[in-house]
């Protein structure tokens, strides 16, 4: 595209920015009148009411068009990563670059769906680009509903002239990123029902023969052997406790999030965007709640999805939990699956969506690796799949969107194969 061209655009946009008010129309539509009713009543007069309107409604809208035709905004967050429900505050900073002042103006700045927060207000005058108070800051509070990185801004000046009779609808500065992370629940330690007796969720002590002083205790996991068990640890803090030497190596989980969006039940609208999913949106919080349960215990996490969105592990001068949380914001349904095996460890936790036969093979297939799994599905996954599920020896338990993650994760705590909803 020419720069001709370029310019054409821009100030034909311009111009379908300036708007007549209600006065503005009136102003107009009098000098209508008066332009008809000279000659028929023979009064020049009214010829010079017609040029006085016409030159008023003129000079308004040049005024406007001039007016905060240059002004630069920025706009900064803090914090620039917030939990839902959590506030921030935006601050926004406009400077005029126009020799011109700029008149007062109502402001508000564009919140996408998922941010709340009072964002408008309005902006004083400011002088020309010369003078000391061409330069204002403002700022107000949002708030973050829904994870995701989301778009704030442009900011909107609405310009009125000093007759009121014209308004024009200026858009300043860029968008604006603000970062909300998956909501997270605390999770229980669940008593030891049907785990294997080696001790699934850890390996074996580097050494053998290690005395008392060595020994240290940690929350118990799903999958922690009954022979493990502390419970002089269990009865000073209330909640079971599991014996853990020092000298071994840190114990290793893997969490698997399915993305594929059949499963979990959305698809693309006419925009391009995926619609929303409580289905998928349960998952990411229950993803979010239970690393961060398995990092507080002192494990080694391996974090993967179904697609390569995401691949974290969480271990010394590796990832960390906040690089995770920060995925698990920002990833959204994805059909193409890795074309690797997952990371083998011996503990797994998969939060799945609705399973048909086929995904439910692929899934044993590609955790093929763990001596304990512990999946949650969701309701409506059929009896095949689950079958299947429970051929692996899979501890599954079957969930809502609407369902509370804390509650389902206590129903690990049992020796049936599924539970279901």
């Amino acid at each position: 595209m020419s720069t001709s061209t370029t310019a054409y655009e821009g100030l034909r946009e311009a111009a379908r920015s300036v708007v007549l008010t209600h006065r503005g129309l009136g102003f107009l539509i009098t000098a209508a009148v008066c332009f008809v009713a000279a000659p028929v009543f023979s009064l020049p007069a009214l010829f010079f009411a017609t040029a006085f309107l016409l030159g008023l409604v003129i000079f308004s809208a040049l005024f406007v068009f001039a007016g905060h035709s240059r002004v630069r905004v920025e706009r900064s967050f803090s914090p620039q990563v917030v939990s839902p429900g959590e506030t921030a505050r935006a601050t926004l900073r406009a400077t005029n670059l126009s020799l011109l002042p700029c008149l007062e103006a109502k402001w508000d700045d564009e919140l996408p769906h998922g941010i709340s927060g009072d964002a408008s207000g309005v902006l004083p005058a400011l002088g020309g680009s010369r003078q000391a108070d061409s330069r204002v800051a403002f700022s107000y509070r949002l708030q973050g509903l829904r994870r995701g990185r989301h778009a704030i801004g442009p900011l909107r000046v609405h310009v009125l002239d000093p007759f009121g009779l014209v308004f024009r609808r200026h858009a300043f500065g860029t968008t604006e990123p603000l970062l909300v992370l998956p909501r997270r629940v605390d999770l229980k330690s669940i008593a030891p029902r049907g785990a294997s007796d080696d001790g699934a969720t850890r390996p074996a002590p580097q050494y053998v023969g290690v005395g008392d002083d060595d020994v240290i205790a940690r929350a118990y996991l799903p999958g922690d052997a009954m022979k493990r068990m502390h419970w002089k640890a269990t009865a000073h803090r209330g909640h079971l406790m599991v014996r853990q030497e020092e000298q071994q190596i840190n114990p290793r989980a893997g969490v698997f999030l399915d993305c594929e969006p059949r499963t979990q039940g959305t698809v693309r609208d006419l925009q391009g965007q995926w619609e929303h999913s409580p289905t998928f949106e349960w998952c990411i919080v229950a993803t979010a709640s239970i690393i961060s349960h398995l990092a507080r215990a002192g494990y080694v996490v391996t974090l993967q999805s179904s697609s390569t969105a995401i691949d974290r592990s969480f271990a010394d001068g590796q990832d960390s939990l906040e690089d995770a949380m920060v995925d698990l914001a920002m990833v959204e349904p994805d059909d193409r699956d890795h074309d690797r095996a997952a990371t083998p460890e011996r503990a797994a936790f998969a939060v799945l969506g609705r399973l048909d036969l086929t995904r439910a093979e692929h899934w044993v297939d590609t955790i093929a690796g763990a001596r304990s799994v512990q999946a949650f599905v969701a309701a409506g996954t059929s009896a095949a799949a689950l079958e299947v599920l429970e051929r692996a020896h899979w501890r599954v338990v079957t969930y809502r969107g609407s369902d509370d993650v804390a509650e389902r994760w206590t129903q690990f705590d049992g020796s049936s194969s599924y539970v279901a909803s």
